[in-house]
């Protein structure tokens, strides 16, 4: 598998640490903006309707209530969907 870059917010440093164990390039979401394969967010950003808005084409994974296994597969399971896509 490639090497993805995956922007994790702060306050997510178990999933961070677990994305990097998993060789992930693990960046912060603050710094990098849409220049990310995937971005992993604590749900706190989506707004009343539930409705996240986002300004990447990278794929979006809510942690808020998941372990970082759960994450870890919910981001592998989209990635290969998208690379299957583009192929």
């Amino acid at each position: 598998m490639k090497k993805y870059r995956v922007a994790v917010e702060t306050g997510l440093s178990n999933i961070e640490e677990t994305l990097k164990d998993e060789g992930y390039d693990v960046v912060d979401a603050d710094e990098f903006g849409s220049n990310v394969d995937a971005f992993v967010i604590t749900g706190l950003d989506e707004d009343l309707m539930g409705i996240s808005s986002t300004l990447t084409d990278g794929i979006v994974i809510d942690a808020s209530g998941r372990d970082p296994e759960e994450v870890v597969y919910e981001l592998e399971r989209n990635l290969r969907k998208r690379e299957k896509k583009e192929r």
